[in-house]
């Protein structure tokens, strides 16, 4: 304890004598006269106020330290999820699991040394009630060990946590890795492993690869990847049903110990538009789990195959390798035309319509032969917004590319000479991440050790809306010419290949076979990328993926513009959800500024569903949008029949703590309890007490002038 005081402490000894000398001259004499003893009392009265008061103009602060003593706590954490029934054996049931759980948790809030708090979790963390095991349901649909590990910090802040106990099967399927929690975290974490850890019969779905998108009519392949367990000499039959159809089906015949079987399985879709495959294994005499029998993609099934018009200058080497990679695409219907020396064209003459092609590609064309009326035609088509691929060939006509396609090109010749020189393609480091750079199963890197090329000698503007993607590396020059340019505007999509010779990429030697990939990856890369349409609509709402896994939250992003294309921050975004049976699901989106907004609406049931977002601002309607998207059957939980004491030794370990099974947990209260580290802490606050705010001594004060007043008015003073 101790005193202080806003002022200097002399001044307090400076106001007692003054009092004193006041209270003596005061009251020596008094008229009528007094007896001592009253003048005595009276000056008692009136010294005590005088150096009450002064005591407290001084501004004096107590101040005192307070110690407390905090037991210690010990957070119990128990895995809610649905795995927890899984492992458990036979009895799956939500009974039996919490009579195998009692016993392992009663003794925490009878022998544990301090205070247990008991929390459930699955995605989130929860507190429980002093009878834990009653609250528990086990449905939670995700198990993230690592997210209860970090939530349970912030559940006992101000609290002694000392130590955490996590009980779980360890089938950690979401979030971060619990070990790298465990790494970092603060207190020891002990782990009690509960559930059948031995290898048990199984037969899963593990994969189902199939096409992002189909065309009607069309046969999909679809690759279905089976992992068994210990089913040797069983048989199963795999089953494909689209849309509730079935539509194929094989007999499997599993191999002894754990193996992966593939088989192939196919559909030809009849209609467009979002549809829904699943796969089911049947279940197999002896198999732990079935759930985990079942696996379902989504496809989009659109009306036709893309439409491509390929235009050429001459049947050289580089347009033959051009028209190789687009007949091989399995998505493309191509129409191929090669002017001859009299004006006319190899295939056949210039479509009658062409605004039934869904792109147009111009490999080198128009050539000096191609008569002027094609070339407007082409051009007049190229202008209603078509998108177009501009490849340079060594016969280009650069004069008719620059009166007639000026306006869709991504950029434009300085001069009408047609000049060549060798050059190395190279990508543009900061554009790596763009799709048409993005080619599976090479590097963008590659390009450099790629063939040369033959480029324009002559420079290239791009225009002020173009992206390069590419350009040209001649040691001989400083200066490094576009080589690969897009360009989206006013909703058309244009891209220009300024290289010729390309035929060279696809015949490359056997020491650049990793760069195989490149010259069909490219085209095709280019062709889906012009032949995409752009999205201008003042509404875009997008699920966050096609198809959401069973469990799994849904969410949503939006953005909203005016007629102008500026964000729209204001705008109230409804979006309307309706499932199958035409149920609708109203919601509104958070706006997240500068026109962005989003939404979760948390796991829906396995279907497909359709959503129609509309945004208003001050009562008047901006836009809408509408798609589809999909969620899977249930299946993170159905992973594995069996606990993971792999992962909960990892977890104790590099927390410092203690693993345990259901069968050793007993042994934890003791042996926490025989802990150092679990004990109580003893923290000392300080705490401060303003004497001249407190209201007590402003009571006395008043209390000893007011005695003093009402005494001598009855000794008859003025």
């Amino acid at each position: 304890m101790a005193f202080s005081f806003g002022y200097s402490p002399w001044l307090l000894g400076l106001s007692v004598l003054l009092a004193g000398g006041g209270t003596y001259w005061s009251y020596r004499h008094t008229v009528p006269a007094l007896s001592s003893g009253k003048r005595w009392g009276l000056g008692l009265l009136r010294f005590l106020s005088l150096v009450l008061l002064c005591f407290l103009l001084l501004k004096p602060v107590l101040r005192l330290v307070e110690e407390t003593e905090q037991p210690p706590t010990l957070a119990v954490l128990v895995d809610d999820s649905r795995s927890m029934r899984i492992v458990q054996g036979t009895d799956t049931s939500v009974a039996a699991v919490r009579n195998r759980l009692a016993p392992l948790l009663e003794p925490f809030s009878e022998n544990v040394p301090g205070t247990a708090r008991v929390f459930g979790f699955d995605t989130a963390l929860r507190p429980l009630p002093d009878a834990p095991t009653d609250s528990l349901t086990f449905a939670g649909t995700r198990s993230d060990l690592g997210a209860a590990l970090q939530d349970v910090r912030e559940e006992v802040q101000g609290q002694n946590l000392q130590a955490v106990a996590l009980v779980s099967d360890g089938q950690h399927n979401s979030g971060r890795d619990p070990a790298r929690v465990a790494d970092r975290f603060s207190v020891p974490v002990h782990t009690i492993t509960v559930g059948d850890t031995t290898r048990r019969r199984d037969l899963q779905i593990q994969q189902v690869v199939t096409n992002d998108r189909a065309y009607v009519d069309t046969e999909v392949p679809v690759r279905v990847a089976l992992t068994s367990t210990d089913l040797g000499d069983a048989q199963t039959t795999a089953t494909l049903r689209a849309n509730d159809r079935t539509v194929d089906t094989a007999q499997v015949s599993l191999p002894d110990g754990k193996a992966e079987t593939k088989l192939d399985l196919a559909f030809r879709p009849d209609t467009p538009g979002l549809h829904r495959l699943t796969v089911r294994a049947a279940p197999v005499d002896g198999e732990a789990l079935t759930e985990n029998n079942v696996r379902t993609v989504r496809l989009r099934v659109l009306d036709s195959k893309r439409r491509v018009l390929l235009l050429g200058d001459t049947p050289s080497p580089s347009y033959s390798a051009l028209r190789r990679v687009l007949a091989r695409d399995a998505n493309t219907t191509l129409t191929a035309r090669v002017p001859k020396k009299d004006g006319s064209f190899y295939g056949g003459p210039l479509p009658d319509t062409l605004d039934r092609y869904d792109a147009v590609v111009c490999a080198g064309f128009p050539s000096a032969v191609v008569p002027e009326a094609a070339v407007r035609r082409v051009a007049r088509q190229l202008e209603t917004g078509t998108p177009a691929l501009f490849v340079i060939g060594s016969q280009t006509d650069l004069s008719a590319w620059r009166t007639h396609f000026e306006n869709v090109l991504p950029a434009t010749p300085e001069t009408k000479r047609s000049s060549f020189a060798e050059a190395t393609v190279a990508p543009v480091k900061t554009e790596h991440s763009h799709p048409v750079l993005q080619i599976e199963g090479a590097s963008p890197d590659l390009f450099r050790r790629l063939p040369p090329v033959q480029v324009p000698s002559t420079a290239w503007i791009p225009t002020s809306d173009a992206r390069v993607l590419a350009r040209a590396v001649r040691p001989s020059l400083d200066r490094k010419d576009p080589a690969l340019v897009v360009r989206r505007r006013a909703g058309q999509r244009t891209a220009l290949l300024l290289a010729t010779g390309t035929w060279r990429w696809a015949t490359l030697s056997a020491d650049l076979s990793a760069a195989d990939p490149l010259w069909p990856g490219l085209i095709s890369n280019l062709l889906r990328w012009v032949s995409t349409n752009a999205d201008n609509k003042q509404v875009r709402v997008r699920p966050a993926t096609a198809t959401f896994e069973g469990g799994e939250p849904v969410t949503f992003s939006g953005q909203v513009y005016d007629e102008s294309q500026a964000p729209v921050s204001q705008a109230t975004l409804d979006l309307v959800i309706t499932d199958s049976t035409g149920t609708e699901y109203p919601h509104t989106m958070e706006p997240l500024g500068n026109g962005r907004y989003a939404l979760d609406v948390g796991p829906l049931p396995e279907g497909t569903y359709r959503y129609t977002a509309t945004a208003t601002l001050d009562g008047t309607e901006l836009g809408t949008d509408s798609g589809t998207f999909s969620v899977g059957a249930l299946r993170l939980e159905y992973q594995q029949p069996r606990a993971n004491p792999v992962l909960m030794r990892r977890i104790a370990a590099r927390s410092g703590g203690r693993a345990y099974t259901a069968e050793t947990a007993a042994a934890f209260p003791r042996d926490l309890g025989a802990d150092s580290t679990f004990a109580p802490t003893v923290s000392t606050a300080p705490r401060e007490a303003e004497l001249w705010r407190t209201s007590l001594f402003l009571a006395v004060l008043l209390g000893l002038l007011a005695t003093e007043w009402t005494l001598r008015k009855r000794f008859g003073l003025s």
